[in-house]
């Protein structure tokens, strides 16, 4: 039934969409609860429910209280009615995930970006993951509701393509239609987006939705960049404008960016940055066990740099440290403008030892002024897969999004 939300709707079908996003958003929640919210007659929105239970898209959860007489039903959806395929490509990474209706995480494959990873080979690999993990977990394919799809790289969404991929070590990434090439070999719908907003859209839905309308959600990885909810919704970049928080000025007597600007936040706190700044200091002559890996300082590969930060290699260490507090000072700027009850910070380095502390201290002590309007900062829920769950979001969206 889910698929009969698309594309011209009975009004029977509207109003089974319409208690089915409710649920979604809304449940575990009761049949007096909704027949106010939609304005419905108590027993058509009954009916309407029993339908979707029939079809196995929603039930009782069992978590209704009884106040004397019958426990009264509360409905949630059922999660493993459909599912969804959520993928994030980036150079490091492609992460492909199998995920429920809920955006929890079945199974996952991960592919290494490196000289080999061309566009083909890695929109390959994204085919070869969904075909496994449904056949590994004996699901239907009829049950794949779409595979969204979270890239960092600017894109024109109207062509399905990224504008910009010189950031990829392999070639084959220009004009490659990513929509196109994936709906042809997985013959189900395929969507493309930002992959900061789907990280803020994912947080959002999993865990802020019923309490906080007002998030934002920050990423420092090869770019830094943010997503940002308001009165839940989600907050359009439009003209690729979603690394503009990279580029907000910390220092105009600062480092030369790759904008052309001087003393931009991505200049001082993105992978690009901490690796230049890795590779000044060893040429320097600071110690690291990055040069026992190799002979030539210029080859550090960012992987190698990360590698090393989980051994808690010094030289990384400091770096970290001082892009984390640049980073902090940006974050502050960024709160002052859009005062969000919540600022989640996520993307490759915020797991990686003190960068995430550093940085939240930096903010919280430049926000002292302001005692009464405290602000959490807090660390992605799943700061490697959180862009891809907001891939699958944005599937299960097309399908059921629906105001009243």
């Amino acid at each position: 039934m889910i698929r009969q939300f698309i594309g011209y709707q009975s009004p029977k079908i509207k109003s089974l969409k319409l208690l089915y996003s409710l649920v979604r958003k809304l449940g575990p929640i009761k049949v007096s609860t909704l027949t106010e919210m939609t304005g419905y007659k108590h027993t058509t929105c009954v009916r309407l429910l029993d339908e979707l239970v029939q079809e196995g898209l929603i039930y009782d959860s069992g978590l209704g209280v009884s106040s004397g007489g019958r426990r009264p039903a509360m409905y949630v959806i059922n999660p493993t009615a459909f599912y969804l395929i959520g993928v994030e490509i980036t150079n490091l990474f492609t992460t492909v995930l199998l995920l429920d209706l809920k955006l929890t995480i079945v199974e996952s494959k991960k592919l290494k970006m490196s000289n080999v990873s061309t566009g083909e080979y890695t929109l390959n690999f994204v085919t070869k993951s969904v075909r496994e993990l449904l056949d590994q977990n004996k699901i239907n394919k009829d049950q794949l509701l779409g595979i969204g799809i979270g890239v960092l790289d600017p894109i024109d969404q109207e062509k399905g393509v990224m504008i910009k991929s010189g950031s990829f070590l392999a070639d084959g990434w220009d004009d490659l239609n990513i929509v196109r090439h994936l709906e042809k070999a997985n013959h189900c719908p395929v969507f493309l987006n930002n992959g900061t907003n789907l990280a803020a859209l994912a947080e959002y839905r999993l865990n802020f939705s019923k309490e906080n309308e007002n998030i934002v959600f920050v990423s420092s990885d090869m770019g830094i960049r943010c997503g940002i909810i308001q009165q839940g919704k989600l907050i359009s970049n439009k003209n690729e404008m979603d690394d503009a928080f990279g580029h907000m000025i910390i220092d105009i007597h600062g480092k030369l960016c790759s904008c052309g600007s001087y003393g931009c936040l991505q200049a001082y706190s993105s992978l690009p940055a901490i690796r230049e700044e890795v590779i000044k200091r060893v040429k320097r002559g600071e110690i690291t066990s990055l040069m026992g890996e190799l002979n030539d300082v210029e080859n550090i590969s960012y992987h190698q740099i990360l590698e090393a930060l989980e051994k808690e290699d010094p030289l990384c260490l400091e770096v970290i440290k001082e892009a984390a507090n640049y980073f902090g000072m940006g974050l502050t700027n960024l709160i002052y403008i859009v005062r969000p009850d919540i600022v989640i910070c996520g993307g490759t380095l915020v797991p990686k030892p003190l960068f995430f502390d550093v940085a939240c201290e930096t903010a919280q002590g430049r926000l002292k002024n302001y005692p009464n309007s405290p602000v959490q900062i807090i660390k992605s829920s799943t700061a490697y897969n959180i862009v891809a769950q907001g891939a699958g979001c944005i599937v299960f969206d097309h399908f059921t999004e629906e105001t009243m």
